[in-house]
């Protein structure tokens, strides 16, 4: 019987796979980033990347914002949508207070002072606004006693609480009996802008120093904290920032924009470009140079692709919601992410990730972009029931605050117990949650005064 000869060689099989690219890696984190997310992300990926340029939003001329809102009408938006601080920073600096046995006069002006803070702990406000203030709270404070009440804030714990701005809550941290005290002052008020854009060379001449010896001065400030209150405030929840815009037209119909004013604007540093391809500079050089631009482009490629893919996701949701925002809560359509998916030819993890984490400020109010994919049909039982009982109490809750007298608002408290009274026992929780969805403040900062 013959014995079949082994038979050895090379064989070829086909596969198939799909490998992500780096650059497709970024562009999808891009896109599911929400904006209060994604300016962070920004300014980190410049620290990293000489060639990224980030740089704040312009200011809109006349005090005036795009869209027809008002500088004051977005800026209460923005109170509107910050949630109740927690009491970590206040309570801190408050209890310090009590232990400098300060005049009651003083004492008070301190104990203001420090409910003026903001999470970062800057006493931002101008002297003539703090005194403003103070009379609105019965405070009989003059200039003198003002300073005197910074002063004794600015010594409390941790130190840079109490700066009016980033400059001055890094001087604080500072010691005056440190050897390098005086050059690190001059680093900080006149050098923080070239620092931030790594413009070394510029800062070393600027001080007349060596390069090593700033790099040691720079180490010194990296120990400081620029956001000295935040570490006491860690449970605070940012504020959320609107990232679709829908507004009513002229002609009775709805503007479905991409808030685009509080975002940085993102693009290439121009010097490096010219270096990447500058001949007359050395190989190493340039091959550095465009590794960093190529880099920075693919940022700015993916976020000018999150704004397209962002807007047009938004658009076709607000096709689908047109009853929502005629007549308000109550009203939504069914829509599921897969009907969306299919009607603009995207895959459903695109949709996804462009509606994950995203809000949009709409003429009801507040709401994040999830919101309005519901997936029972109308009168389809307990699903389509739950979505309208749900936007009915929201309705029920808005209306409870827009009827409270302004001089003395409701607690959350006050809410619960009124709308147990009026039938609709809800949770604490639950009456704070639908508060901040539809974009109304804790009491404090509702409160009017005459």
């Amino acid at each position: 019987m013959a014995v079949p000869t082994p038979r050895t060689g090379l064989h070829a099989r086909a596969e198939q796979s799909l490998v992500l690219e780096p650059r497709m890696l970024q562009a999808i984190e891009v896109l599911q980033l929400p904006a209060q997310d994604l300016e962070a992300w920004l300014l980190d990926a410049a620290e990293q990347n000489q060639a990224l340029q980030v740089e704040p939003p312009a200011a809109p001329e006349g005090g005036r914002l795009g869209r027809g809102w008002d500088a004051t009408e977005r800026h209460d938006e923005a109170l509107r949508n910050q949630p109740e601080r927690a009491p970590g920073l206040v309570a801190s600096l408050a209890e310090q207070a009590s232990w400098l046995e300060l005049e009651p006069a003083l004492d008070d002006a301190l104990h203001f002072l420090i409910g003026c803070l903001d999470g970062n702990g800057y006493l931002s406000p101008d002297d003539e606004e703090l005194l403003d203030l103070a009379r609105l709270e019965g405070l009989a404070l003059d200039a003198g006693a003002l300073g005197r009440a910074i002063a004794q804030l600015q010594r409390l714990e941790p130190r840079g609480v109490g700066g009016r701005d980033l400059t001055e809550a890094l001087l604080l941290q500072l010691d005056p009996r440190a050897p390098d005290y005086a050059a690190l002052c001059r680093l900080v008020e006149e050098c923080l802008d070239d620092l931030a854009a790594n413009r070394m060379p510029a800062v070393a001449r600027a001080l007349g120093v060596e390069l090593d010896e700033l790099a040691r001065l720079v180490a010194q400030l990296r120990g400081l904290d620029p956001r000295p209150g935040a570490g006491l405030a860690e449970e605070d929840a940012p504020v959320l920032r609107a990232d679709v815009l829908v507004l009513p037209t002229e002609d009775g119909g709805w503007e479905v924009s991409v808030d685009r004013a509080a975002l940085p604007a993102v693009a290439l540093d121009a010097e490096l470009v010219e270096l990447a391809k500058d001949r007359t500079q050395g190989r190493e050089a340039r091959a550095w140079a465009r590794e960093r631009v190529e880099r920075a482009r693919w940022i700015v490629d993916a976020v000018r692709q999150r704004g397209e893919t962002l807007l047009r996701v938004a658009r076709r949701v607000f096709e689908h919601q047109a009853a929502f925002l005629a007549e308000g809560p109550g009203h939504l359509a069914p829509l599921t992410m897969s009907q969306l998916a299919d009607e603009l030819e995207l895959h459903v993890s695109t949709i996804s990730r462009t509606v994950a984490g995203k809000h949009v400020q709409t003429p009801w109010g507040f709401f994040a972009l999830r919101h309005f994919f519901q997936s029972a049909a109308p009168g389809a039982a307990a699903g389509a029931e739950s979505v309208t009982a749900r936007d009915d109490l929201r309705e029920v809750v808005r209306r409870l605050f827009a009827e409270e007298d302004p001089r003395a608002p409701l607690s959350d408290e006050d809410a619960v117990a009124e709308l147990t009274r009026r039938g609709h026992p809800l949770a604490r929780r639950t009456v704070a949650k639908y508060r901040t969805e539809l974009g109304i403040p804790s009491s404090y900062r509702r409160r009017r005064y005459a």
